[in-house]
């Protein structure tokens, strides 16, 4: 089996299960894969999609049913969240739709809407338009950047992986930079009783 076999086999759970966890590098990824036909583009959405509704409704549940026991768990999500509740008091319908934009609210946001008194309905009505919308632009970009490539480089099939690579880069770059970010912010932020 090569590899792009194994795309058109895996592709889509892969997509699945990606976005449940992490979703810019695997949308990017699979619109790339969509733009030279190891893919179908409708599929991709429609996986991403339910990957990241079935992520944020778990950290939605997570954050009814154990927020407290969350935050004494884990001290600096504590802090994490007061800022997302701030953030909440300002722009809730916004922010639900918004948020996966964020790099660093998209766990923490649902959790903490989970412990609002918001019906888990109204939640999953705004972030299902959130997360058709973010979809579409990622999945999109891959694919435009795809496309674009397949354009300017003969052959394209073949530097395929070359661009999802660089793709896994630029995403593991900007984790990398953000969980910096965090850690700085974090030593530097005053402790919270």
């Amino acid at each position: 089996m090569n590899a792009a076999d194994f795309v058109r086999d895996y592709g889509y759970y892969a997509v699945a299960v990606g976005t449940f966890f992490e979703g810019e590098l695997i949308m990017l990824a699979a619109g790339v894969a969509a733009s030279v036909g190891l893919l179908s583009l409708p599929l991709v959405i429609l996986t991403g999609m339910a990957g990241i509704f079935a992520s944020d409704t778990f950290c939605f549940l997570l954050g009814r049913f154990a927020g407290t026991r969350l935050k004494r768990w884990f001290p600096r999500l504590h802090a994490r969240l007061d800022g997302v509740f701030r953030l909440i008091e300002r722009h809730e319908d916004k922010l639900i739709v918004y948020f996966q934009f964020f790099p660093g609210l998209c766990t923490v946001t649902p959790v903490a809407f989970g412990m609002t008194r918001m019906p888990l309905t109204r939640f999953m009505a705004l972030d299902f338009v959130g997360n058709a919308f973010w979809t579409l632009v990622f999945s999109l970009g891959g694919y435009a950047f795809g496309s674009a490539f397949e354009q300017v480089v003969q052959d394209a099939h073949h530097w395929v992986w070359a661009a999802c690579g660089l793709c896994v880069f630029a995403g593991a770059t900007m984790w990398w930079v953000g969980r910096m970010v965090r850690k700085r912010t974090a030593r530097t932020a005053p402790e919270t009783a």
